[in-house]
């Protein structure tokens, strides 16, 4: 008898843990929204904050969801999600879901709370009535601090990533030319989509200065095939060379 494939119990896991996590945030009155293309890079869902009347707060999150029979201590990063953190406008949150028992705990993920890729659980709060209060305090503190509801742009990693993909292949890095080519040639359509975004990078760069490698390894691990004219692009660019888009924009 042929043998038929069998689903992992990581999988069955995983998939209770999002519904206990989507249930707990449907039953508060926000909304959890399901990102099946955004799970490659570490995002589950997102999340919409609404008041306790039912009206939109403005406030938005990413989470990242993790299942276990029993409660865990640390969690492990993929690289691709610890550099992710990074680039995303939007707060992200680890929710540790112990099946057997149905309790949630959630983490503001930060990059400086990753220790070798691994995040500590000691500091992780209950998902419960204060729980939620505090989820939404720091959600909240966090969207006021980069975009408002308005202006957010690009809430897709899928979407984000070919912007990073855009400013490594065709500027080389450069993000004040990318910003200004956007500026000058992109059709209303992108600009719309990508300006608030482009602005966003361009801000974290020049506050962050090992952010650029950490794109530069992001979009790599994607698109391997890029990584010789990505390489080129740069080199270009460090040597002061004008080219690609960057040549459209050096007199504007």
């Amino acid at each position: 008898m042929r043998a038929l494939p069998k689903r992992p119990a990581s999988h069955v896991i995983g998939t209770l843990a999002e519904s206990l996590v989507e249930r707990a945030i449907t039953a508060r009155g926000w909304i959890y929204r399901r990102l099946e293309k955004d799970k490659d890079y570490g995002i589950d869902g997102e999340v919409e904050v609404f008041s306790e009347r039912g009206h939109a707060t403005g406030i938005l999150f990413k989470v990242q969801v993790k299942g276990s029979r029993k409660k865990v201590r640390a969690l492990k990063l993929k690289q691709s999600t610890e550099n992710y953190l990074s680039i995303s406008p939007l707060p992200v949150f680890l929710f540790v879901v112990e099946v057997e028992s149905g309790t949630i705990r959630f983490l503001l993920a930060e990059r400086n709370r990753a220790n070798h890729g691994a995040i500590s659980l000691d500091e992780s709060e209950e998902l419960n009535e204060s729980g939620f209060a505090l989820l939404e305090e720091i959600a909240g503190e966090h969207c006021q601090a980069c975009l408002t509801m308005g202006d957010y742009t690009l809430h897709n990693a899928s979407a984000q990533l070919i912007r990073c993909l855009d400013l490594m292949l065709n500027f080389g890095g450069d993000v004040e030319a990318m910003v200004k080519w956007l500026r000058f040639f992109a059709s209303d359509e992108v600009l719309t989509l990508s300006y608030g975004y482009a602005v966003f990078l361009r801000n974290e760069i020049k506050r962050d200065e090992g952010l650029l490698e950490r794109i530069r390894e992001w979009v790599i691990e994607f698109f391997p095939e890029c990584q010789e004219e990505i390489d080129q692009a740069i080199a270009a660019f460090d040597r002061g060379e004008v080219m690609g888009r960057r040549l459209e924009v050096a007199h504007l």
